[in-house]
């Protein structure tokens, strides 16, 4: 993390040194300091853990908008590749996934039937209904697509491989370490809701294509 990002996440916020210094628990004397250092002088390594955390903070309350390149390139200042290679073993995916870094609709539906495809996720989602429900409570949305997900695995009209997208989609909510960590407020459901939602709208679409015209 730079001072330059630092700069950036004064912008976004419009807070002062000593209002972001308080939320980071540093002083605005400190933050004046860096960013009197020339553009793009990095932040002490191990101040940037609390920096990361108050922008976690800051776009759960509404006030950071993650959509931005520059606020995530805040958001996922010193992660290391670590994190992605230790989901892809916890998911149960070939390796390509870690080769790739690509992702779209088609590979993560990919990943989804990969890891719906395994008797252990199924039996995870089948066990934990109480905990994938939890999160009906996200909102309307959370409810309909986990509603429509777990109507597709205990239907009686669709083959088991039919319903892998759907096993994979729901153990997602379940692990708890993904693409982007649960442990990272806000920024994990984002990622597990797009997911939820790539699966969801699979199913809609080829229930869609088997009705008459």
């Amino acid at each position: 993390m730079t001072n330059s990002q630092l700069l950036t996440l004064m912008k976004e916020t419009t807070y002062s040194p000593e209002e972001l210094g308080k939320l980071i628990g540093l002083s605005g004397m400190t933050l004046r300091r860096w960013l009197k250092k020339p553009e793009g002088s990095p932040i002490p390594a191990v101040y940037v853990p609390a920096i990361r955390e108050a922008c976690y903070k800051l776009v759960s309350e509404g006030r950071l908008n993650p959509s931005k390149e520059d606020v995530q390139a805040l958001l996922f200042s010193g992660m290391t590749s670590g994190d992605q290679t230790a989901a892809i073993r916890n998911l149960g995916l070939d390796a390509d996934f870690e080769r790739d870094c690509s992702i779209s609709g088609d590979r993560i539906l990919t990943g989804l039937v990969q890891i719906g495809a395994q008797a252990k996720k199924q039996a995870d989602v089948e066990n934990n209904s109480g905990k994938v429900f939890s999160f009906k409570e996200m909102g309307k949305d959370w409810s309909d697509r986990i509603s429509a997900l777990w109507k597709v695995i205990h239907s009686d009209r669709l083959t088991l491989p039919d319903k892998f997208i759907a096993y994979g989609a729901l153990f997602y909510l379940l692990t708890p370490v993904d693409f982007i960590p649960d442990t990272i407020p806000f920024m994990g459901l984002v990622d597990d809701f797009a997911v939820i939602g790539f699966a969801a709208a699979y199913y809609a679409r080829h229930q869609r294509a088997k009705e008459p015209r």
